[in-house]
This record gives C-alpha cells, structure tokens and sequence, in this order.
C-alpha cells in the first residue's frame, strides 16, 4: 500500500475518535509520515468535509465558555493550543458578547462562591480578592469580573427588600 493510502486511513482513524483542526491533524500524521504526504492528506480531509476549522472552533468555544465556564483569553489560549489561527479564534470568540460573559461569572458566583461573597471588613475584601483572583486565572477580565460582581450584589440586595 502507497504511504498516502495509509496516511488516509490513520486520518479516518483519528477523526472518528474526534474532531481534528486542519493544522492539528497535519501535526499528528508528521509523527509517523512525511510533511508533503500529512498536509496531502490534510487538505483531502477539508475537501472531503471531515475537517471544517471554523466549525471546529465554534465547537471549541461553545464547550470552553458554556461547558468550561472559562473567559474567552483562557478559551483562545486552549484554542491556539489546538493550532487554530488566530482569526478564526476570534471569529469563533465574538459571537461571546460582554453581557454573555458576565452572566457566566455570575453562574460561577452563585455556585462555588456563595457563601463567601459579600463578606463585611476585612475579611470580606480578601475574599473578594481571592475570587476575583480565582476567575482571572480562567481567563475572565477584570471588568467583566466587576460587572458580574455588581449585578450580583444588586440582584441580593433586591431580594433582600423582598423579604
């Protein structure tokens, strides 16, 4: 069997486990074929329709900001991981707006940080610290962070004049 052949069926090895970018595929067939016969095949697969990068990195960042909860540097970082170009991680990033990204960290609030929001004195103001520290290590700015933040202290307060 010629080595292309071959490359082309490790190819649709690879992609039935899961979905592949263009350059992410090229990487891995360069492991065991020649750098002509892995772009070859490569571009056979985005002929073919097996490999679509855009879809890939709309895929991509549906499941890193709505499954993951991560911002979207964290998401582009894991993106460019996965050898995307930047423009289509950016297309792919957009359709995120601020107000999107904000309500996640809300979600993130609500869940893991709700007991200890909105602490009085000191140790109130460290732990906010802490959290925001702990959202801007998966990715979220800091003004996203503030709006979240705000929203939320707004939505607690309204619900304390209910009561």
């Amino acid at each position: 069997m010629e080595e292309l052949d071959i490359a082309k069926r490790r190819a649709m090895h690879l992609l039935g486990g899961r979905d592949y970018g263009r350059n992410e595929l090229v990487e891995k067939l360069r492991n065991n074929y020649s750098e002509e016969t892995a772009v070859k095949v490569a571009e056979l697969m985005c002929e073919y329709g097996y490999i679509d990068d855009d879809r890939y990195a709309e895929k991509l960042a549906r499941q890193y900001i709505k499954v993951r909860r991560y911002g979207k540097s964290r998401a582009a970082l894991m993106m460019r991981q996965k050898l995307l170009d930047t423009e289509t991680i950016e297309t792919a990033l957009e359709k995120y707006t601020s107000e999107d990204i904000t309500a996640e960290i809300a979600v993130i609030l609500r869940r893991k940080y709700r007991d200890r929001l909105f602490l009085p004195g000191l140790e109130g103001k460290k732990e906010m610290q802490k959290i925001t520290a702990a959202l801007a290590r998966r990715g979220y700015g800091y003004t996203d962070i503030k709006n979240a933040l705000y929203r939320l202290k707004d939505e607690i307060d309204e619900q304390s004049e209910e009561e």
